[in-house]
């Protein structure tokens, strides 16, 4: 197992979504020399490419009144208090700069007829604050950003797969191992600083939305060098995903079609779901409120073959116009179709503080990756809005960073890091990564999904530990092999803090339901959660009152 290059390079971005080019933007306009790696394409395949087009930013076009503070205050209001004030108040007081960079970098927002841009309302905001694109689509940000990634000079590699982050003997970070599948081989990365922008872990659930890259890997790369988790109990739900077999396979925006559109959904009995719960007024209809009705719904017998019905037959004929891209293709006349909640989003992540540095020399992180701003539920528009702020702030702080050091840092025991990933490939031929992976998947939506217990807790913290057995006894037989087993055992840790988390939380606040403690647990619970290393990268779950 060879090195075939080694790469040296100022700063490294790792991951090519909206964070990661915000961030190699950045770094590039301070004088760095960049590198960006991605699994996939840049600007392609990644939760940003596939996003609704839109985002949260106090402009005041809509609403004078409209400040960072009152958008500060909203979030904290959704995430239930969990969040961490200061990396909000970060996010909001950020987010209308970014929206002078987006336009200067050839984002096509959409804008009214006096050239003011277009602002749009969504649910928990207490005002419209949500900038669109023009045709509502995550590639109107991507493919103008990578575009201009490429024109500022930026180097970037994909396809490859990172193995681990790399630190020097005075324990900043010096770079990266990865692996490139297309060459069979090793690669090398020496930088001064580094930077994760890879991303969720909607991928270790069976039903989700997420792009397919999306494995929890940046959460696995820094948790193993010492970065702890926080609040990973909290993963948002999309409440209305297609389930018609028939038809493409996609998000159902609920806050255009039910929200602002008059769509209703029913369940089996043609009730309606928003008004059986209590969500009477739009604005109550956040997105873990409503994935929960809906999940009621289906587990007591009251779905329509694992779903609900999303029926259009309510919205007045000049909004059906007007709507038309966001209802799904090929109905044929029809007028309802099937819906049901999958996993869209990690509120928690890596612990960092309000500039997204993690304690690490040299390491910073940005985007989803990242815990503490969401708290338990995310509004939405703010995902976006976060990969922004924090991408221009981490790219602009690794840049300044380079320039304080001398010279790249030498890797620490880099033989053993080869030495043990050679090991990984040993293994029974019999044993299959992709049956480990299948199970995992499965069982994180069943006992760790939309409705918990803490049986179901408990025996998923079993269930994975076996898993765990069961990896390491897989062989891999080429690189592209390995790599899945790499990844696997990725999400096997993110699942794994996710189950620990979920289980030390008893109560339901946000996106985390406990059935057997369903009520929120008022002041007292108004703590984080914390996984930490110990022993190697054995889980230690801990809860400790917000400060």
């Amino acid at each position: 197992m060879d090195v075939l290059e080694v790469i040296n390079t100022d700063v490294l971005v790792i991951g090519g979504g909206g964070a990661g080019l915000c961030a190699a933007i950045s770094s590039k306009k301070e004088g760095s020399e960049v590198l960006l790696i991605s699994k996939s394409r840049p600007g392609r395949a990644n939760n940003t490419a596939i996003s609704s087009g839109s985002f949260s930013a106090s402009t005041g076009l809509w609403d004078e009144c409209d400040t960072p503070e009152q958008h500060l205050s909203d979030t904290l209001v959704a995430g239930r208090w969990i969040n961490r004030p200061e990396m909000v108040r970060t996010m909001t007081s950020g987010a209308k700069e970014q929206v002078k960079n987006l336009l200067s970098y050839g984002v096509p927002l959409q804008k009214k007829n006096n050239d003011k841009l277009r602002i749009v309302s969504l649910p928990g905001h207490s005002v419209a604050r949500n900038v669109v694109t023009e045709k509502s689509f995550g590639t109107d940000f991507t493919l103008p950003l990578f575009s201009f990634v490429k024109n500022l000079g930026v180097n970037f590699l994909a396809g490859l797969f990172v193995v681990c982050l790399c630190r020097s003997e005075q324990g900043d970070i010096a770079g990266a191992l990865v692996i490139d599948p297309a060459r069979q081989g090793l690669i090398l990365i020496q930088s001064k600083a580094t930077i994760l922008a890879t991303g969720g872990a909607g991928q270790i659930y069976s039903q989700t939305n997420n792009a397919p890259g999306t494995t929890g890997d940046g959460y696995a790369l820094a948790f193993r060098l010492g970065v702890p988790l926080i609040d990973m109990e909290f993963v948002q739900y999309y409440p209305t995903f297609m389930l018609e077999p028939s038809l493409a396979k996609t998000m159902v925006i609920y806050e255009i079609l039910v929200y602002r559109g008059g769509a209703r959904l029913l369940n089996s009995l043609g009730e309606n779901i928003t008004l059986r719960y209590g969500l009477k007024d739009p604005s109550d209809m956040t997105r873990d409120a409503l994935t929960l009705a809906i999940a009621k719904e289906i587990k007591e017998g009251r779905g329509v073959n694992g779903g609900v019905w999303m029926d259009l037959s309510t919205i007045p004929g000049d909004k059906i116009e007007r709507f038309q891209k966001f209802i799904p293709r090929g109905l044929k006349g029809r007028s309802r179709f099937l819906v049901a909640p999958v996993a869209h989003f990690f509120m928690g992540g890596l612990l960092v503080n309000e500039q997204g540095e993690t304690g690490i020399e040299g390491l910073y992180s940005a985007g989803e990756v990242n815990g503490g701003v969401h708290g338990a539920n995310r509004l939405g528009g703010n995902a976006l809005t976060e990969a922004w702020v924090y991408g221009d702030i981490t790219g602009r702080l690794a840049a300044q960073y380079t320039r304080s050091k001398k010279g790249i840092s030498s890797i620490e025991n880099l033989r053993a890091i080869i030495k043990d990933l050679k090991s990984y490939t040993e293994g029974k031929e019999q044993l299959s990564v992709e049956a480990v992976r299948r199970e995992l998947r499965h069982l994180m939506w069943e006992k760790a999904g939309v409705i918990r217990t803490g049986e179901g807790l408990s025996g998923l913290v079993s269930d994975i530990e076996k898993l765990k057995e069961k990896l390491s006894e897989t062989k891999t037989g080429d690189f592209k092999k390995l790599i899945n087993k790499l990844e696997t055992g990725n999400m096997l840790l993110v699942g794994e803090a996710v189950a620990r988390s979920a289980l030390l939380r008893k109560e339901s606040r946000g996106a985390h339901y406990r059935e057997d403690f369903a009520d929120e647990g008022g002041q007292r619970w108004v703590k984080n959660t914390y996984i930490k290393g110990s022993d190697g990268y054995k889980m230690v779950a801990s809860i400790n009152p917000k400060k």
